[in-house]
């Protein structure tokens, strides 16, 4: 298939999603709001909008798969460099994701310098390290390059001097979970696998969304038990089977949208789209009297009704956008589409920054109710017009 024109539809989603994510953090903090603008407990059987933000990231990242490695295949990228670049943004995933998790466990004075600080040199490590630098040659080019090693070198440093826990029980970085950027690390790398080994053969992707439910009652039944520490290590299940059906399910929305070279097959495809989304819907309901629906546990009902949430969400921009031409509006989330791993990681910054100076004003003041609510909102829009200022020195993070 060759790539005529770019689905911006995707694009807004994707800035939607972060959007939405930073206000979901931010408003966390506030005390006093209803419980459904928070996460559902672990042992509920139900879901608010808020635990469909990470599994809208998740289908993104499925729905961008096939367009990004297309445009490698157009390219002439041969599978050796295809691979290269997704293993590379896989670990880079991974990486980020665990030096996140630890932040809260830090110990101070084993560490040798506070939180804040560890954590404002780790993210400008990571800045430094996977900004998209502009094009150069000579002098410039050495200084580009010279920033990456010296973001590099400030990852390896802190890492290494990392101490968590309790002084007399102090320990290196650990994965007691993966990390939200973790997490889409490993559900990108099996859907990227998923697409290269199966893109010619789509009932059989059909399948493989059905195996990866499957891992989760299997895991469930104590049918993986065999795997021992490595279903430990990844938790098969859930982070393998459960998030990576819900990016597969992304992957698959995008096959069925590229047969849409007319007017018909538009419209076709978007039927084909609803009516997979009411399968996800009918079998997500046909399985929740067993697994009932849990962001945290990753049932397979959450995913589903996640997967069937997105697909519609989907189709509702695709025609505003692409078919209608309805985008004045999509302004205010652009920069979080062209950058969302800084605009992701801004909000750390900066806290981190207040806490470092001992500024505790948004601890302290707007922080219940309506106007709690209002705050995280004018947050979430400062960090994403904070990101856009960023995107014109350049600072734009690729992984």
């Amino acid at each position: 298939m060759e790539l005529k024109e770019r689905i911006r539809s995707i694009d807004v989603f994707r800035g939607l999603t972060i959007l939405t994510m930073i206000f979901v953090n931010d408003v966390a903090g506030i005390g006093g709001i209803p419980q459904w603008m928070k996460h559902m407990p672990t042992e509920a059987d139900g879901m608010t909008f808020v635990d469909l933000v990470f599994p809208a990231f998740l289908f993104i990242i499925g729905m961008a798969i096939p367009f990004a490695l297309i445009l490698r295949l157009e390219k002439g990228d041969s599978p050796n460099q295809i691979w290269k670049h997704i293993l590379s943004r896989t670990f880079g995933l991974l990486i980020l994701g665990v030096l996140m998790v630890n932040i809260g466990g830090i110990n101070p004075s084993a560490t040798g310098m506070s939180k804040s600080v560890w954590t404002i040199l780790m993210f400008l490590g990571a800045i430094l390290f996977w900004n998209q630098y502009p094009a150069a040659t000579g002098g410039k080019q050495r200084l580009y390059l010279s920033l990456k090693y010296l973001g590099a070198l400030m990852l390896v440093v802190l890492a290494v001097s990392y101490r968590g826990g309790e002084t007399g029980n102090l320990h290196w970085l650990k994965t007691s979970w993966w990390g939200i950027l973790g997490l889409i690390g490993w559900a990108y790398l099996t859907t990227c696998a998923v697409y290269i080994l199966l893109r010619k053969h789509f009932p059989a992707i059909i399948g493989v969304l059905a195996f990866f439910i499957a891992l989760y009652i299997g895991d469930k039944t104590g049918k993986l038990a065999f795997l021992g520490f490595i279903n430990d290590f990844l938790w098969i299940g859930g982070h393998i089977g459960g998030h990576s059906a819900i990016a597969t399910a992304g992957l698959i929305t995008s096959m069925i949208l590229m047969k849409r070279d007319t007017e018909k097959s538009i419209t076709e495809n978007i039927f084909w789209i609803l009516v997979f989304a009411a399968f996800m819907f009918a079998i997500g309901s046909f399985l929740r009297p067993l697994y009932g629906i849990s962001k945290n546990l990753a049932t397979p009902t959450w995913c589903l009704y996640s997967s069937g949430l997105c697909c519609m969400i989907f189709v509702l921009l695709y025609w505003l956008i692409d078919l209608k031409g309805f985008r004045r509006w999509t302004k205010f989330v652009e920069p979080a589409a062209v950058n969302p791993l800084l605009a992701y990681i801004l909000p750390s910054i900066f806290y981190a920054i207040l806490n470092l100076f001992g500024i505790t004003f948004l601890s302290t003041h707007f922080n219940e109710g309506i106007v709690g609510i209002f705050r995280s909102v004018a947050f979430s829009f400062v960090m994403v017009w904070i990101t856009s200022l960023l995107n014109k020195i350049p600072v734009r993070l690729h992984l």
